[in-house]
């Protein structure tokens, strides 16, 4: 039988979800707060707390947008890029 179901979807969302909150406070940079203070180094779950992290509860990154997406991984062009290097460095 499948031990995949409702609760475990829950519990996994929720793993994610606290990864990604970890990730982004170690990694982020300073918070500034709506009342218009920075905070320098948050814990994960007072970053979860607030009210913009809710969107990452769902997905990776907030919206489509370039700036969100991040960089694309593309092999063909890997495989060129370093190639070309190769090449370069033989030389």
């Amino acid at each position: 039988m499948d031990k995949r179901t409702k609760f475990w979807r829950c519990r996994q969302m929720a793993r994610v979800f606290r990864v990604r909150m970890i990730l982004y406070a170690a990694y982020g940079h300073c918070i500034i707060r709506e009342d218009g203070s920075c905070y320098e180094h948050p814990h994960w779950f007072e970053l979860a707390k607030d009210k913009w992290a809710q969107v990452y509860k769902t997905t990776g990154t907030p919206c489509s947008c370039w700036m969100c997406r991040g960089a694309e991984y593309d092999r063909k062009e890997y495989k060129k890029e370093t190639l070309r290097i190769i090449k370069e460095s033989e030389d």
